[in-house]
């Protein structure tokens, strides 16, 4: 074998190596759900008296609040503002209609979290959803299309119901895989 061919076989056999690692650290360390079904959402964390899986079919029945084509206004950190029309679900109706919260919204928070582990970059007081049903949704459609292209589902937040010093697209995560409820 020559020289340049064995170094090849070095190499590859390293960048394997570390592709594997990294893949392992992943899914270990950082809690990574890679083999989750992309087509669903889980809900779970300290502030649920159980985790709840429901897919996108479950989302558009009639068992939760559905707000179709409605208009979100959303401004990012260069305070760049526009409207986006979303149809989905309202969390607050899923938390009520699954009977996951057993106390007073006040005392909770709610983080968004996408597959590819991004995610919204603070807790958010959980009675922003409750006082705001129809602000807080998770999406399935996006100007009446479905959300193929960035994940089959994303979180929305319209923009005058985040904190001050806060904008909504922080907290529009694309790829959503799960909302994770805790105690303050």
């Amino acid at each position: 074998m020559e020289t340049r061919n064995f170094y090849i076989l070095i190499a590859s056999v390293i960048v394997g190596m570390v592709i594997f690692w990294l893949f392992l650290f992943a899914v270990v360390e950082l809690d990574a759900d890679l083999f989750q079904d992309p087509n669903s959402i889980t809900i779970q964390g300290e502030g649920v008296n159980r985790e709840v899986t429901i897919s996108i079919s479950q989302l558009k029945s009639d068992k939760y609040e559905q707000y179709i084509d409605k208009t979100f206004h959303i401004m990012n950190s260069f305070e760049t503002e526009y409207d986006v029309i979303y149809s989905g679900v309202s969390l607050w109706s899923i938390l009520v209609a699954e009977d996951l919260i057993d106390q007073d919204s006040s005392e909770l928070t709610f983080q968004f979290w996408a597959r590819d582990l991004y995610h919204s970059p603070k807790p958010l007081n959980l009675s922003i959803a409750e006082d705001n049903s129809g602000m807080v949704i998770i999406a399935y459609e996006e100007d009446g299309a479905p959300l193929f292209g960035e994940g089959p589902l994303r979180s929305v937040i319209d923009q005058s119901v985040i904190p001050d010093g806060e904008y909504s697209s922080q907290y529009s995560v694309q790829m959503l895989s799960k909302i994770i409820i805790n105690l303050k």
